[in-house]
């Protein structure tokens, strides 16, 4: 195995969609000297078993602050990279039945609040919108129809390109093993290809973000919990332009995936970081679509995956530096956000780290307010 080079500014450990925005937004703004590794391939964690779902419709004002960054970027993104991101707005419809009815109107006033344009929607208007569904038991919906679908892979190979074009290396096959920490500074990264030496250490790790940040003496707050996902073959009974719907109370989704469907549930808490695919969940979510949209019972599941959602107990992200621990900073804990948040994490952690502050709040994300849990 070739060895790493031996010092960088900054090495970011985590080769998914945040860690490849950080590494492009950190060379953008000027530094060069940028290594990120990658224990697998880039892409081969979660950010490759995403449902590739961009959202305004978020669920508190910190979020939506976040979504309105990323879509800045998203919408811009090929006059600034020169290829497509696939953003598609297929719009997000949220179902509602009686006992999260409460909770989605909370949501909806938070939503209005910060300007996000979301559409109340009764039984009769979603059962319009989309036939398949059974809405015997639904008391309302709320759709947002500036939401939708991306590439994520087009859009980590994209940060790759440009990050390395302007200096930095993306080191695959390369695992952080260590940190090196001399009086309360990092100095270094362990590597199985050898030591980086550096005053700068970035935790986009990831469902692995627990580990790195025990390597520096934290216990960060984040737990991982696995989501399974199914992909049908041709099924024209669900049309290209039907929305993503999402049903709230039992967290189970389905959108258009090519000439298919893409149906996902589950919250799981996993004790793996590598969530193997349960063909016998498949009764789980079959049964929950034959209630919620009973054609889908005719559709033949193709393919499948699962992935992991790394939460923390407020769902908001853990991003910044750790008093007590100089040169070390986490971007971690995104909840399966982090393919929607991934252009806003990468402009926030690019201006903290250059001028000391973000153009967002960042304080909610702040891992001091977990100070008691640390």
């Amino acid at each position: 195995m070739a060895g790493v080079r031996s010092q960088a500014d900054a090495v970011i450990i985590g080769g998914g969609i945040i860690g490849t925005s950080v590494a492009y937004h950190l060379a953008k703004a000027g530094m060069r000297d940028i290594t990120l590794v990658e224990m697998d391939m880039v892409g081969s964690g979660s950010s490759g078993k995403s449902a590739a779902m961009i959202q305004l419709q978020m669920t508190s004002a910190a979020l939506i602050q976040l979504s309105r960054e990323s879509f800045k970027e998203y919408l811009s993104f090929g006059d600034e990279f020169g290829v497509d991101c696939g953003y598609k707005a297929t719009g997000f419809l949220n179902l509602a039945t009686s006992d999260i009815a409460d909770t989605l109107r909370a949501q909806r006033q938070v939503q209005q609040n910060a300007g996000v344009p979301t559409e109340l929607l009764a039984p009769q208007e979603i059962a319009r919108l989309v036939p398949i569904l059974n809405v015997d038991d639904i008391v309302f919906g709320s759709i947002c129809w500036q939401d939708g679908v991306i590439d994520p892979h087009s859009v980590m190979q994209a940060y790759v390109r440009g990050a390395r074009q302007r200096g930095a290396e993306i080191e695959e096959k390369v695992e952080a093993t260590g940190l090196l920490i001399e009086k309360g500074c990092v100095s270094g990264v362990q590597t199985s290809a050898g030591v980086i030496f550096t005053p700068l250490v970035i935790n986009a790790a990831g469902a692995r973000a627990i580990q790195v940040g025990e390597w520096a003496g934290l216990k960060l707050p984040i737990k991982s919990y696995k989501r399974t996902v199914f992909v049908t073959d041709r099924f024209d009974s669900v049309p290209s332009d039907c929305p993503f719907v999402m049903d709230l109370a039992t967290e189970w989704y389905f959108r258009k995936e090519g000439p298919g469907v893409l149906m996902g549930m589950g919250k799981e808490e996993s004790a793996t970081f590598d969530p193997q695919l349960d063909w016998l969940y498949l009764e789980t979510i079959v049964a929950r679509a034959m209630h919620r949209a009973p054609l889908l019972a005719d559709a033949r599941v193709m393919r499948g995956w699962a992935g992991l959602r790394s939460l923390t107990p407020d769902d908001l992200p853990i991003v910044g530096p750790v008093p007590g621990v100089s040169g070390f900073f986490n971007v971690c804990g995104w909840g399966g956000h982090g393919v929607m948040h991934a252009p806003a994490a990468g402009h926030l952690v690019a201006q903290w780290i250059q001028r000391g502050h973000a153009t967002v709040d960042t304080e909610p994300f702040r891992l001091e307010r977990f100070q008691k849990s640390v």
